[in-house]
């Protein structure tokens, strides 16, 4: 019971010192809020491992290495409780249909007892014959061996401030849209289907098209491969690959392209677009000027411009694509703006592309979108905790801007469907 109340104390603790870690990081240095929630969490974990090894479990010394006790921490108090959460809420919630908060608890609560089990069984289980000799050893000298790993972590810190885009990270990207779109070209001129839930499986297509016509939002992840099939790696980058698909019910196709192929303040009105206006109108194409603002913890604003063009295929079917051809980060955000030199910046936001595909069915019309951008790389090791944050973020855009677009077109919508 003692150790139970130890290492629960140590974990309310690591929570202290994750929050200011978090606030020191992301409000005092400007850096990423991904970035320093990832640090910030390695913190409190190397925070709790310390106190754990030297109170919780002091009467069980470490025969062997400590950094072999820190990886074991760090699996079993971290990535493991992060897949054991997510099963865990899937089955109460999608299962025992619990809601939200119940079923949060009742995860937290379940992987707090396996934390605490697989700590003691597992990462500080006693060697024996180091016990026989000395039962109740308190060796301080062991956080030493930790500086390796803490040194590492701080010098990853050292490079958040600023990135630049390299050559190298480009050409992927160049490769990483050249092949996307030549797969979209060969989607949108295939007999076999048009829009992306056509190119599935027969039963993953049909419950997808399911879900879509009855009101959901569906987003996936992609993976963006080369003709040969293998996934194309971008050095010192990360692509974000996302599509999703929804339905407009009421409307034609004809007022659909006619509401995005002539965009007004209100059809670029969203959370994060602080201002927009067309630069420039052709046949067939339009640039477009936005300032976007990010914000999530740290705020982020840009000045694009994008080009934006749209085909036609037959009656009931079209698409477009918008390129952004320039994304300038800026700083001393609201006190005389300025540009950052492009691709010498935070590199939060690189490059940016989107595909549109617009359906006509009864009804309405399935408007579905592919979005591809680029952004700085992460560190290796901090990449396994801050992934689920990333895509999260990417998630949470892509829902946001269907949603939106769905709710600018039911507001004017033609009912001569």
């Amino acid at each position: 019971m003692k150790r139970w109340i130890a290492f629960y104390s140590v974990g309310a603790l690591g929570i202290t010192v994750q929050m200011s870690v978090l606030c020191v990081l992301s409000f005092g240095l400007g850096m990423d809020y991904l970035l320093a929630t990832g640090l910030a969490v390695e913190a409190a974990v190397l925070h709790n491992f310390l106190w754990h090894q030297h109170w919780t479990w002091v009467d069980r010394p470490c025969g062997g290495s400590v950094l072999r006790r820190l990886v074991l921490f760090h699996l079993t108090n971290g990535v493991l409780p992060l897949a054991g959460n997510i099963m865990l809420m899937q089955l109460f919630v999608e299962r025992l249909h619990f809601r939200y908060l119940i079923a949060n608890a009742l995860a937290i609560a379940s992987c707090a007892v396996f934390t605490f089990f697989a700590s003691d069984r597992f990462v500080f289980r006693p060697d024996i014959r180091e016990a026989k000799m000395n039962t109740k050893r308190k060796d301080y000298r062991n956080p030493l061996r930790l500086l390796p790993v803490i040194v590492f972590c701080a010098l990853n810190t050292l490079s958040v401030r600023a990135a630049d885009l390299h050559p190298e990270t480009l050409t992927a990207w160049v490769s990483c849209v050249d092949a996307t779109e030549r797969r979209i070209a060969s989607e949108l001129s295939s007999r076999n289907g048009f829009l992306l839930i056509d190119f599935q499986g027969p039963s993953e297509s049909a419950r997808e098209r399911s879900s879509v016509l009855s009101g959901k939002v569906v987003i996936k992840p992609m993976d963006t491969t080369d003709a040969a099939g293998a996934r194309i790696e971008v050095p010192n980058g990360m692509l974000h690959h996302w599509r999703g698909s929804i339905f407009v019910p009421g409307v034609t196709l004809d007022s659909v392209l006619s509401r995005v192929k002539n965009p007004g303040s209100e059809d670029t009105k969203q959370e994060d677009v602080l201002d927009s206006r067309v630069l420039e109108t052709a046949p067939g194409s339009f640039r477009l000027y936005l300032k976007l603002q990010r914000s999530k913890i740290v705020t982020v604003r840009y000045n694009t411009e994008h080009l934006v063009q749209y085909l036609r295929y037959g009656s009931d079917k079209a698409a477009s694509s918008s390129t952004a051809t320039k994304i300038a980060e800026l700083e001393h955000l609201g006190n005389g703006e300025i540009e950052k030199p492009l691709g010498h910046d935070h590199g939060y936001l690189w490059r940016m592309n989107s595909y549109w595909r617009y359906q006509q069915i009864k009804g309405g019309v399935i408007i579905e979108c592919e979005s591809m951008t680029l952004s700085r790389s992460i560190p290796s090791v901090l990449e396994f905790m801050l992934r689920p944050l990333i895509n999260g973020v990417a998630r949470e855009s892509m829902e946001r801007t269907l949603q939106s677009m769905r709710s600018r077109l039911l507001t004017t919508r033609d009912t001569r469907v």
